[in-house]
């Protein structure tokens, strides 16, 4: 008897907690129509944005001069590569698409702990449109939805062949990657630099209102460059806030073969440790801090850099006029 009566409670849990799975899955659903209700396409032909959410994005005006602003400024960062002896080679195109990829940038940048798992997996097979299938059953309940999130929305994306979900009692994840060359990019590591350029915005925003004025700000991204001994070179993030130059790399694996290259880099560039940064997804805290003070960089992990950047930008900025 009493058995039975620990059998059926037992299923009375079962059933509350795939109700509550699929109370947050309702909820992911209706966050992603807002998100979707406030994506603009890009017209090639004129070089104008047409909006769908005016109220969200302002008007199309305001975005064609805060676009000019932004060319203009291109500059600053010109002129500074040159005063190094440092040409820009080429700079990739901006997409219209790169609302939605920053979106989910975001989205995994602030989830990362939560999904580093099976973000991990994806990426590897993706290497070779490979399959994977994954356990959550011992994972916490704002994990598995964090984690069914991020499927879904690459599957809505399509870098995501297949993506199923069984609920309770199996718990169970089966998704099928693909070899797009966009999503292997995005996966590889273009979601950091995407992350670190949002956060850098945000910042930027939040410092202008906190001391009441207007902080100039241009950046470019992915450019490529000739170094003084006419070897090549690609920046992932290089930009300027009222004239001060900050540069970022961000790494997803192994960092190790790189970051003696980017700390000789660094000194190409005359930036001090604090605007050289390097931001790696899987470091703990004790060896960003030792490797800081090896190589006259800032190592931190991405999930340390949105409080970092938001600290350095006030600290540099809140005394100018």
């Amino acid at each position: 008897m009493n058995l039975s009566r620990i059998e059926l409670l037992l299923e009375r849990i079962a059933v509350a907690v795939e109700n509550v799975a699929e109370a947050l899955d309702t909820i992911a659903e209706k966050q992603n129509e807002v998100v979707k209700k406030n994506l603009y396409s890009q017209n090639k032909s004129n070089n104008t944005l047409e909006l769908t959410e005016k109220n969200e994005l302002g008007s199309l005006e305001e975005i064609k001069k805060e676009n000019t602003e932004t060319q203009q400024n291109f500059n600053k960062i010109d002129e500074f590569l040159k005063s190094k002896s440092i040409q820009i080679k080429s700079i990739p195109d901006e997409d219209a698409a790169d609302y939605v990829i920053n979106g989910m940038a975001v989205f995994i940048g602030d989830r990362y702990r939560s999904i580093s798992k099976i973000y991990k997996k994806l990426k590897r097979e993706m290497q070779h449109g490979g399959t994977i299938t994954e356990h959550l059953a011992n994972e916490t309940q704002k994990d598995i939805s964090n984690i069914c999130q991020f499927c879904t929305r690459l599957h809505e994306m399509a870098f995501l062949e297949e993506y199923k979900y069984f609920k309770a009692p199996r718990y169970l994840i089966k998704a099928k990657t693909t070899i797009l060359p966009r999503a292997q990019n995005f996966l590889s590591g273009q979601w950091v630099e995407r992350y670190i350029l949002e956060n850098v915005k945000e910042s930027i925003q939040f410092i202008s209102q906190e001391l009441s004025k207007t902080l100039s700000f241009s950046y470019l991204i992915n450019p490529k460059i000739i170094l003084p001994n006419g070897n090549d070179f690609e920046l992932d993030i290089i930009f300027e806030v009222e004239g001060v130059f900050y540069w970022v790399e961000a790494k997803t694996g192994d960092y190790q073969q790189h970051i003696n290259k980017y700390s000789n880099m660094a000194k190409s560039l005359n930036l001090d440790y604090k605007h050289s940064i390097m931001v790696l997804t899987d470091i703990n805290p004790s060896a960003s801090d030792s490797l800081s003070a090896l190589f006259t960089m800032t190592v931190c992990q991405v999930s340390e850099f949105p409080n970092f950047i938001k600290k350095l930008l006030f600290e540099d900025h809140s005394q100018t006029k």
